[in-house]
């Protein structure tokens, strides 16, 4: 069979033309090397870690110090009347010890110590891994914003505040603001110092707002929708429950009007998104009567904890879970597969989230440690 000069150029065009539609299915399947930390089979949409799914940007907010049972619809509307009835609540969950900063660093680090247990401030600087370094690993940011706070990467050693004031950034957030206790984090080269600390600790551990609007820094970020993956936002001493403050002087009412006023602001933000998390719990149970009794990985007693997001289905959940299930939760769903301290002993929290939530936004390969 003969073939034209015109019938060879159709060829020509044709082979081209399939060869650059395989080319382009090849890309679009496998963008990356195929050494990519993930099954080559598996879609980045449908990934997760241990069924936990990919989250976007995460904001966990502490109060201080109440017993799960004396949260009531009068004591804590906003928490009981709104976010309880659309989060997974977890009515079996547990702090880890006393007093709060032991329960702070367990939050971020799966352990503490006897110093930390006497809330002994920046003298109980650990060198030890932790959730903020894990991040740094992954390339991706933290935050640690601190209402009311004065200064950055504060690491006065201590003193005290008043049960009627909001706490400066020298008193309370020495022991509730855990990020200044990590060697690694905190010093320059990883090496604790209490008077030259890391260019990292001055950027990423701040005073939310100033004198005149002590969240100002914090909702104009939400605001704009340039915040961190992890938020860690910890009121002043007197929105976080922990006295009596006026006007409103309730303690259990206090952390609530906070919450009332700040999560409809981070709800609302561009960042929040389909894969936006916030988690509400507190340090530790009221210590009435001494230690809490013993409830496996925790002794810091019963405490709430709800987690408001699209990725959960919302309802009431009896799994047993701790501040270092609550870690763990952080760590899979940031694509960490190694689990810090005791995170490595408890079970993954898998029950919580919807069908939709195990394939939300594109996921990375967990780090290889």
């Amino acid at each position: 069979m003969t073939t034209t000069p015109r019938s060879r150029l159709r060829l020509v065009v044709f082979l081209a033309f399939t060869a650059c539609l395989l080319s382009a299915v090849h890309t679009t399947i496998r963008p990356q090397a195929l050494d990519d930390g993930w099954p080559a089979a598996e879609t980045r949409a449908t990934r997760t870690l241990e069924g936990v799914p990919r989250f976007g940007h995460v904001f966990l907010i502490i109060g201080e110090n109440t017993t799960y049972d004396h949260l009531t619809l009068t004591s804590a509307p906003y928490l009981m009347g709104n976010i309880r009835p659309r989060s997974a609540w977890f009515t079996q969950y547990y702090a880890a010890t006393h007093w709060s900063q032991a329960n702070y660093v367990a939050l971020v680090s799966g352990q503490f110590t006897r110093c930390e247990q006497q809330d002994y401030g920046a003298a109980c600087h650990q060198d030890v891994d932790n959730l903020f370094h894990q991040l740094d690993v992954t390339r991706l940011t933290w935050t640690t914003w601190l209402e009311s706070g004065s200064f950055r990467c504060d690491t006065g050693s201590g003193g005290t505040c008043t049960s009627d004031t909001a706490c400066p950034l020298t008193g309370f957030y020495t022991t509730g603001n855990p990020a200044i206790l990590f060697d690694n984090i905190e010093g320059p080269d990883g090496v604790w110092s209490a008077t030259n600390p890391s260019q990292e600790c001055l950027q990423n551990d701040i005073p939310a707002g100033d004198a005149s609007d002590p969240m100002r820094f914090f909702n104009e970020a939400l605001a704009s929708g340039n915040i961190a993956n992890f938020n860690l936002v910890l009121p002043n001493g007197c929105e976080d429950g922990e006295g009596n403050c006026a006007p409103i002087n309730n303690r259990f009412t206090q952390f609530d009007a906070f919450l009332q006023r700040e999560i409809p602001l981070i709800e609302a933000s561009p960042a929040f998104g389909s894969d936006g998390l916030i988690i509400v719990t507190y340090d530790e149970d009221q210590r009435e009567g001494g230690m809490a009794k013993k409830n496996g990985l925790g002794q810091g007693g019963h405490v709430v904890c709800a987690i408001l997001s699209p990725l959960v289905a919302s309802g009431s959940y009896a799994d047993i879970t701790y501040h270092y299930s609550i870690l763990r939760a952080l760590e899979d769903g940031f694509g960490i597969s190694s689990y810090l301290g005791h995170a490595d002993e408890v079970d993954p929290i898998t029950t919580i989230w919807t069908a939709d939530g195990r394939s939300a936004g594109p996921m990375v390969p967990p780090v290889r440690w």
